[in-house]
């Protein structure tokens, strides 16, 4: 049988229906770190982590690994291999370990999401570890608060009384989430009660003018417009002029042509709703949200609403390709705003989805995702080896191939790194797909740097900048504006790096604003400031430091001592209509 592992909410072990105990924050501290960290430290890591102010800290860390053996054998023990200790997992149910992975359903999730990580318990005479706990609760609670979003939008039609309190509980750590107010509207109108759908909004509408002194967002009032649906009528319906439409938005973006993808693909999808071609509107959706992810147009917020929708007419459905491509999708919005927790739970879901009606293209998309994922968190062993192994299920795509030249670029293989960018270059052009050249020839840039080959790289990263100005892409224009800078910066021109350096940050500002971006592009800033800069240096550290993002926070700890860093929780849901 296995052992069931409480860490959200008051922790707590049962096995075979019987309560165990493990007594004291320290130990349960210890388990903790053992099963969230992925890598497995050593007893000397842990007696710093944890016991750095005590007078035998390997003899602590040996009293608190016995407590903790006790506690889980049988049917699970610790192993200790090369110096590094590990807990054997496999018989193991964490309860935070299946939210991050997303392995909830609409039956369990009440259940699972139940608390805080380690609720209660506070180590501050442990600063090393109570900061690492404040980050992994942050990376808990995003995914937590996007679980409670998608159960309350896979019941909202089915038990709308279920699907209402789930809302209510995410809306109390997001009290102004576009979205979900909007799907609190759907619930009320899907019980067949718009009155009620309209005195909620009529009151949110006066809370946003007394709270935040603006109007609420026209999206709230959608379902309220939508026609209402008879239950005899047909779940499939076929609009061709409505898929035509759908069509021309493919071609447009697939061309870099975002504006016009999401204005059409838009078009498609309020047609479709009109006609009750609920398949064609999901699929539009989608593709709309794409040119966020892919171009930035629009807002997380405006997308995460949408995608509701999508995901609701999906499950209507019961189409669980189309439910795979949404979990990618918003996955894909969670990475952009550095919510990891989030974002690892939906490509797991999306992954499982696609695996289970066998569409091997999409798990290993979702696959690459997971792993783009990990680079950003600097996880990069993780990631080269799910880069290698989703890369034949998806073609070899032109951006998972640079992702993983990405990866190998920081593992110091520059030369294995510059032949898939170079590849990834050359596939990008002899298909003609403009929206992820810029991708390839950054990474293309990013090795012949690591190699000093200025020239080379001064090329490619031109380029780069020039196709992103042609495609709109200010992610991709900020990235060759920081690898023109860290030129600058190699060729010790510091005002043209910093010029460049902060033209880059204002463009990404200005887009999507996806935070290990910002982060990358703060951390060159604050070196070549040598740190002067207060701002610069605390906000680049804040955002290293919910990634977690440990390469970045480590280079700007550098300047830690002429600085007092206000730690603060990170941001744990979309951004809200104050922000």
């Amino acid at each position: 049988m296995t052992l069931r592992v409480r860490l959200l909410g008051r922790p707590g072990l049962e096995h075979d229906g019987a309560s165990r105990r493990l007594e004291g924050h320290k130990p349960w501290a210890l388990l903790t770190y053992l099963l969230l960290e992925p890598r497995a430290p050593s007893r000397r890591e842990l007696a710093d982590l944890l016991w750095s102010e005590t007078d035998d800290p390997l003899g602590a860390v040996r009293w608190s690994l016995s407590q903790v053996r006790k506690a889980i054998n049988p049917p699970a023990e610790i192993g200790e291999r090369d110096g590094r200790i590990k807990i054997d997992a496999e018989v193991l149910v964490v309860d935070a370990g299946e939210l991050l992975r997303g392995e909830w359903d609409e039956s369990s999730i009440d259940d699972l999401v139940r608390g805080e990580l380690l609720e209660g318990m506070s180590f501050g005479e442990a600063p090393s570890f109570d900061t690492w706990l404040q980050v992994q609760r942050a990376r808990v609670a995003t995914a937590a608060a996007d679980a409670l979003r998608w159960a309350a939008t896979l019941l909202s039609h089915r038990e709308p009384d279920r699907a209402l309190a789930l809302a209510e509980r995410a809306l109390r750590s997001e009290p102004f989430d576009d979205g979900l107010h909007e799907l609190v509207v759907e619930i009320h109108t899907a019980r067949g009660d718009r009155d009620r759908a309209r005195t909620y909004v009529a009151s949110l509408a006066r809370r946003y003018r007394e709270e935040l002194a603006m109007e609420p967002p026209a999206s709230i009032s959608r379902p309220l417009e939508r026609p209402a649906r008879s239950a005899a009528e047909p779940l499939l319906r076929l609009d061709v002029q409505a898929r035509a439409l759908l069509d021309i938005a493919r071609v447009r973006f697939s061309a870099g042509d975002f504006d016009s993808a999401r204005d059409i693909a838009l078009r498609a999808a309020r047609q479709a709703a009109e006609s009750g071609d609920r398949a064609l509107e999901a699929r539009a959706l989608i593709l709309g949200s794409s040119t966020y992810t892919s171009g930035g147009l629009g807002t997380a917020r405006e997308w995460t609403s949408l995608l509701q929708r999508a995901l609701h007419l999906a499950n209507e459905l019961g189409d669980r390709a189309t439910a795979a491509q949404i979990e990618g999708e918003r996955g894909r919005i969670a990475a952009i705003e550095g919510r990891y927790g989030a974002a690892e739970a939906s490509f797991r879901r999306a992954r499982r989805l696609a695996e289970d009606i066998g569409d091997t293209k999409e798990a290993g998309w979702a696959k690459a995702m997971l792993a783009v994922c990990h680079t950003d968190r600097c996880e990069y062993a993780a990631a080269e080896g799910e880069l290698r192994e989703a890369l034949p299920a998806i073609g070899w795509a032109p951006y998972a191939m640079g992702a993983l030249a990405r990866v190998l670029i920081r593992l110091g293989n520059a030369e294995e790194g510059m032949a898939f960018a170079d590849a990834a270059v050359a596939r990008a052009e002899r298909e003609g797909l403009l929206p992820v050249l810029p991708w390839a020839l950054l990474q293309a840039g990013d090795a012949r740097l690591a190699e000093d080959d200025l020239d080379g790289a001064t090329e490619r990263f031109t380029r780069a900048l020039t196709i992103a100005q042609e495609t709109k892409s200010p992610s991709w224009q900020a990235l060759a504006l920081r690898g023109l800078g860290l030129i600058a910066r190699a060729k010790n021109d510091e005002d043209r790096a910093l010029s460049l350096l902060r033209e880059a940050l204002g463009r990404e500002d200005q887009g999507q604003g996806q935070r290990w971006i910002v982060a990358a592009i703060l951390s060159d800033l604050v070196e070549v400031e040598g740190g002067r800069d207060k701002e610069h240096f605390e906000r680049g550290m804040r955002i290293a430091l919910a990634g977690p993002m440990p390469d970045l926070a480590e280079r700007l700890r550098h300047f830690a001592s002429s600085h007092t860093l206000r730690h603060t929780p990170p941001h744990t849901g979309h951004h809200t209509a104050a922000s």
